[in-house]
Parts: structure tokens; C-alpha cells; sequence
């Protein structure tokens, strides 16, 4: 690094700015970089297979003497998520508030990694030093308790990362959001605020929390048979305001869901929820009640597959069947690639004959990223020279561009910056840098860890759109003459009465194909497979316009 360089504090985004999920940033002044968070996101419907996708963290592989620590915000997936695949590459000390602590043990237990990590957790409003950096924690509120912002402290300034937050004034357990640290921090001097942004566009302030307890409320007391609550299993603010109201009109509450399960468990043996288990009944018990008794709170607000919702919805859980009587809370709003998956489960129990809310004909649900005037505050708490969004796509970053414009900022003082690009901070300012640094996405799908391949992922897309066609041929392994085949036979193509003329055209021409290689003893076999591939893939593409997977197996005798 020159010294030109040695001057500046890099901060460089690796994930979560342009899109939505797998937050990561890198935070660098000289030799020494900080890693601030580490999560997933989910695949889509091109992304046939995969589990989840993470950060790809070439660059700190490359630079692995100078990364000193990750820093987290607090225990979402889209910010805890990659941890086991990132500490199996690079062994690091985390650090984090005591809930993220306890959710990540929990999560690299499943993993193998518990014992070998190093677990730290924030003091309370002190920094902790890396070298030349230092981080602070500040409280902020959230859908998860002990959800933190981070001061991060440089010789050429100090940088705000709000991490998600919102500003509820009466949150659900009643630990404010810290206004008065961050108005110190604006007053010391603050020069860039790294804010979340996904809730941009929506004006106002964010309803709280505790506006939804009169709703549940209402439920709890005029439903007749079980109140179903879906909602997120980090969602722990959610769980405490049910269960609280569950309580209140004497339901047993049942949990059902494994990641909700786990975060409850880790949640009450550190204090974060208040529930007595007198109140609590395990799903195997359910039937030692009448139905107004009971009120369910599960996962799968998202339609995921493998969750508690879709799967009572299916009838595929022998515990837990949808009944008529039942009233099913969708308390969530789906993540933007999720629609068709959430509105499948609405439909399935509505079919089912029992009664379903969700966010479009009821409020139940609120969110926890702030609105306009919430990002408006935080700016005018902390007064920083520069403002840049993050958490967002490009359209929350325009919004936000137009909204700091609006409070007075220039153009070249709102900076915006995606997936591999960088902000460079000097004692003059800030500047998004022309350099750009190692970037993308890996796949994950619970087998391959060092990720999926374009190849492997196409060839996935084509299987599901044009299915396969496998070609096999018998060979004379000294003369190249063709012994048996080619016998073609097809999954997901096209039916055998339409096939079978275009299976045996196909033959003719890998015939005359095989022929024209003057194939000889010694001859390279992977030759021949290319040949068979590529003259069976053309003649389908022209004859049919579609693209199956083709897959030759050439026997020699």
C-alpha cells in the first residue's frame, strides 16, 4: 500500500448494498480491516436447487493477515447467516451484542464450530480497538432485541453504520432506541452515515410494535377454535406480543417450527423472553385441549417449503392439521421474490375452509426498517458531512438521494454504492473510489459449499424448462465401429409418440457424425462424446427450439 493509500479508511461493500440480504462490509485503514456482518440471502426461481447464497470473500482471503475480527449488528440471517461458511475459510473472533452472541453459538453448533470460535460481546457504550479502528455499539430498535448501530472510529473520522433500525418509542421491551448516543456522536462530529434504506419510500413514521397488541387482542378473544400466528422465527418481538396476549385470554401457546423453537430457547435463557411454562404446551399435548384454547405461533410466513405453515397447509404435518375453525395470521410481509410462494399458502388454506389475515385486508404485521421521517431523524441526530444508503436496491437509493437532497445535502454528498465498489475517507471528505474489489455471489446447496457453477446452474434451468435426453452408443474400441445404438431415451421432453421420429432422425445424424471422425484404436473417447452431444443438441434445437439437457455414454466393447 503506498502512502497515498495509508491516509484513506476504505469502506467496501461485499454484499447488501443494491440488493436486499447477504450484508457484509469491510472496513480497512492500513494493514488492519474489520469485517462488519455476514448473512445469506435466498435463492429465486433461477436459482434452481440453491439453499442459500452468500458473499464471495476473495478479497479477504487474499488480505487474511490484515482481518482482524467481524463485528455483527444483530442476529438476522441476512446478517449471521454465512457465518459457518465463512469461519471454515477464515477463522476469525466475533463480536457482537449478548443475544447475536447466543444465536450464533447456537447456529455454529449445528455446524461443528462452536467450540473452536471466539465469542465476544460489545461493552455498553464503550469502543473496542482494532489497531488504528475502533467500534462502539449503539442501541437501536428493531423486530429482534439487542439489535445494535456501530460508530466506527478512524484517525480520519468517524463513520456511522446504522445496521436495520427503526425508532419505536414504545418498543415491547421497553429498551429505547439510544437517541441521545447518537446526538453526542453528531455533536463530536460524525463524517459519513452508512443508514438503511428499504423503507424509503414509505413517508411517516413506522407504527409500533405495540400497535399491534389491541389487534391480536381482538383475535385472541372473538376467535372460537385456534388462532395459527406465522411470522419470522427471529422475530422475537412478534413472539413476546402474542404470547403476552395469548396469555392474557388463557390460551396455551404452542411453538411450532425449528429455527422459532431455537430462538425462543436461546431468548429465555438470556433474558430477552418473559414467558412462564405454565402457559406453554408442546405440539404433541394439543389434542388435551379444547380448540379456544389454543393459539399456535409457527414459521413459514414466507410460503418456504420445509416450514410449519406450508406444511400444515399441505397436510403434510401429522401434529398440526389446518381445521375449519381455525383463524391463520400471516403476520409478515413477503420478502420481494417470495409473492408466489405466500399467496400459494393463502390459497391452500382457504381452500381448507379456515379464515386467513395477512397484511393486505388487516394490519398484522409492522416493519422493523424505519420510514422516511425516521431516516430523516437519524441524519439530524448525528449531522454527518456525508450520508450513504445501504440495505436497499437502486430504487431505495434513488429515493434516498432525493430525501438527503431535500434536507439540504449536495449531490456529491450523497453517496451511493454497490456490491464491490468502495468509499474512500480522508481528512477532506469522502469519495466513492474507481477501484473495485473481488465481488458476487456463491451458492450454496447444502452439498456443495464452495459453491454452485454457473455450468451446474444452467444445466439445472434447462432440466426443469426442456428436461434431458441420454444417447447411448456401443463401440468397437479398435475399429470405431458402432456396435448397438444410438439408443436415445428422454425425461421431461416430450412424449415417446412424438419422439420416436425425432429420436431416430437424431441417430442418423450422430451416425454419419461418428463416421466422418475416422475413429481409430487410441482415439480420443472424449472426442466422440463431444461429437454425440453436440450433433443431438443442434438437430433438437433446430427441430423443436428447445434445449435439453443431453447426456452421451459412449461404451466401449
Amino acid at each position: 500500500m503506498n502512502e497515498n493509500q495509508k491516509s484513506k479508511l476504505q469502506i467496501i461493500s461485499l454484499g447488501g448494498s443494491g440488493d436486499i440480504g447477504k450484508n457484509m462490509l469491510a472496513v480497512r485503514y492500513d494493514d488492519t480491516i474489520i469485517v462488519i456482518d455476514c448473512g445469506v440471502s435466498f435463492a429465486n426461481e433461477e436459482q434452481p436447487g440453491v439453499d442459500l447464497i452468500i458473499p464471495d470473500i476473495t478479497y479477504l482471503l487474499e488480505n487474511r493477515e490484515m482481518v482482524k475480527a467481524i463485528c455483527l449488528t444483530h442476529g438476522h440471517e441476512d446478517h449471521i447467516g454465512a457465518l459457518p461458511y465463512f469461519l471454515k475459510q477464515l477463522p476469525l473472533p466475533l463480536w457482537g451484542s449478548k443475544l447475536t452472541m447466543g444465536m450464533v453459538r447456537e447456529k455454529l453448533g449445528e455446524h461443528g464450530l462452536s467450540s473452536s470460535t471466539e465469542y465476544n460481546v460489545y461493552p455498553d457504550r464503550e469502543a473496542v480497538s482494532f489497531g488504528p479502528i475502533s467500534i462502539e455499539a449503539i442501541h437501536v430498535t428493531h423486530s429482534l432485541p439487542d439489535t445494535c448501530s456501530l460508530a466506527i472510529r478512524s484517525p480520519v473520522g468517524t463513520v456511522i453504520h446504522t445496521s436495520d433500525f427503526k425508532i419505536d418509542q414504545t418498543p415491547i421491551d421497553q429498551h429505547l432506541f439510544d437517541a441521545a448516543r447518537f446526538a453526542q456522536l453528531g455533536e463530536e462530529g460524525v463524517k459519513l452515515l452508512i443508514s438503511d434504506s428499504v423503507n424509503v419510500e414509505r413517508k411517516g413514521w413506522s407504527p409500533s410494535e405495540q400497535t399491534l397488541v389491541p389487534i391480536f387482542d381482538r383475535f385472541m378473544r372473538e376467535c372460537e377454535g385456534r388462532v395459527i400466528v406465522a411470522t419470522f422465527g427471529s422475530n422475537l418481538h412478534r413472539v413476546q406480543t402474542v404470547y403476552n396476549v395469548a396469555v392474557k385470554h388463557k390460551r396455551k401457546l404452542a411453538v411450532f417450527g425449528r429455527s422459532m423453537i431455537q430462538n425462543i430457547a436461546t431468548a429465555r435463557s438470556l433474558g430477552y423472553l418473559k414467558m412462564n411454562d405454565a402457559h406453554l404446551v408442546k405440539v404433541e399435548d394439543l389434542s388435551k385441549y379444547s380448540n379456544s384454547e389454543i393459539a399456535i405461533l409457527t414459521t413459514g410466513s414466507q410460503g418456504e417449503p420445509l416450514a410449519g405453515l406450508t406444511r400444515m397447509s399441505r397436510d403434510e404435518n401429522a401434529k398440526i392439521q389446518i381445521e375449519p375453525s381455525d383463524t391463520v395470521i400471516l403476520s409478515s410481509t413477503p420478502i420481494p421474490g417470495n409473492e408466489d410462494m405466500v399467496w400459494r399458502v393463502v390459497n391452500r388454506i382457504i381452500r381448507s375452509g379456515a379464515r386467513i389475515v395477512y397484511d393486505a385486508i388487516q394490519n398484522v404485521h409492522v416493519s422493523g426498517h424505519g420510514y422516511q421521517e425516521e431516516l430523516k431523524m437519524m441524519i439530524n441526530l448525528t449531522q454527518p458531512e456525508f450520508v450513504a444508503p445501504y440495505h436497499g436496491e437502486p430504487r431505495h437509493y434513488a429515493a434516498y438521494t432525493s430525501m438527503a437532497m431535500d434536507m439540504g445535502y449536495p449531490a456529491d454528498q450523497v453517496l451511493t454504492f454497490e456490491v464491490g465498489q468502495m468509499l474512500e475517507m480522508d481528512d477532506d471528505g469522502v469519495i466513492k473510489a474507481d477501484a473495485n474489489v473481488p465481488h458476487g455471489n456463491v451458492l450454496v446447496d447444502g452439498v456443495s459449499t464452495g459453491g454452485v457453477s454457473d455450468i451446474v446452474l444452467r444445466d439445472r434451468r434447462h432440466l426443469s424448462q426442456d428436461g434431458t435426453v441420454i444417447v447411448t452408443v456401443s463401440m468397437d474400441r479398435g475399429t470405431g465401429e458402432i456396435l448397438a445404438g444410438p439408443d436415445m431415451m428422454s425425461r421431461g421432453f416430450l412424449l415417446p409418440e412424438d419422439s420416436n421420429e425425432l429420436f431416430e432422425q437424431s441417430g442418423e445424424k450422430v451416425v454419419q457424425a461418428l463416421e466422418e471422425l475416422n475413429f481409430t484404436e487410441g482415439s480420443d473417447l472424449d472426442t466422440v462424446r463431444v461429437t454425440v452431444h453436440d450433433t443431438v443438441a443442434k438437430y433438437l434445437r433446430k427441430r423443436t427450439g428447445r434445449r435439453p439437457v443431453v447426456v452421451p455414454v459412449i461404451m466401449e466393447i
